[in-house]
């Protein structure tokens, strides 16, 4: 059995004016259950197809605009064709970016409105660092090769350049608004080692913790020492995140390190805080 899978466009005249993405050919019985549906790689490349045939069609409707020269004034006219390639949540796709030319004074332009040179889609890069944050780069290529048709930039490598890049824009971003204020507030920092295997490298201290709340609130930080990441703007800006107020109770759980307690003091965090328990133990 055989399907013809054809995106057409709303408001075609002609409904068989459109683009095949994909033919299926699946049995017609369901002896064996793994012949049910589509399978992985069809689904796949049903993704991939569909995403090629919508930036095709948006490159079109896009380059059909004719910028005005910025020397002259006059509607510019098209020159050529550069082919860009961008990757996507469902594939790698190759947009089709015009040139333009002034017929009058020879001045070149670009189209209106057209993006930027980017490597890669915000929502793609979004889902690597998310993924990067949960499991380590290999991990999470592993994760969108194995579920997504992305078959571009999902190196281990480039997860951890695209997540770094992520992780410095977010930096110097206002702390989100929370929707209601937190009552009270239970702060926990601690820090660890982390050995380096070889011999001659240093070792790292992280420090790190998480805010909460009662109704299930939570932020995490962490943050290795002597670099330009400083733990306490992380655990102000978690707090706030949060929901922290004037009126707002907090408490603080550490170990009796000196360094961790004066960190708590650089944040904020007037009263002492209480020894972890685990650490008594």
């Amino acid at each position: 059995m055989g399907w013809v899978l054809r995106l057409v466009k709303n408001g075609a005249k002609d409904p068989f004016d459109g683009v095949d993405v994909l033919e299926i050919d699946r049995p017609e019985d369901l002896g064996d259950l793994a012949d049910l549906g589509l399978t992985l790689s069809q689904g796949k490349h049903l993704l991939a197809g569909v995403q090629q045939a919508v930036v095709a069609a948006q490159s079109r409707d896009h380059a059909a605009r004719r910028p005005k020269c910025r020397t002259c004034g006059v509607v510019c006219q098209l020159k050529d064709y550069r082919p860009h390639q961008i990757a996507t949540l469902y594939g790698a796709v190759t947009v089709r970016r015009p040139r333009f030319h002034c017929a009058g004074c020879g001045g070149r332009e670009r189209g209106v409105g057209w993006p930027s040179h980017c490597r890669s889609t915000p929502e793609l890069d979004q889902l690597r660092a998310h993924l990067s944050a949960l499991m380590p780069y290999r991990i999470a290529a592993g994760v969108l090769e194995q579920f997504l048709p992305v078959d571009a930039g999902n190196h281990p490598e480039t997860l951890r350049g695209h997540t770094l890049k992520r992780g410095a824009e977010l930096v110097d971003t206002a702390a989100a608004e929370p929707a209601t204020a937190a009552p009270a507030i239970t702060l926990s920092v601690d820090s660890t080692c982390i050995r380096s295997c070889e011999d001659g490298h240093r070792h790292l201290e992280v420090r790190l913790g998480n805010v909460e709340t009662a109704a299930g609130a939570r932020q995490v930080f962490a943050a290795v020492a002597k670099t330009d990441t400083q733990i306490e703007a992380l655990i102000r800006r978690s707090l706030k995140e949060i929901g922290q107020t004037a009126d707002t109770t907090l408490t603080a759980f550490t170990d009796g390190c000196p360094g961790l307690r004066a960190i708590l003091a650089e944040a904020g965090i007037a009263e002492p805080p209480f020894l972890d328990w685990f650490r008594a133990t």
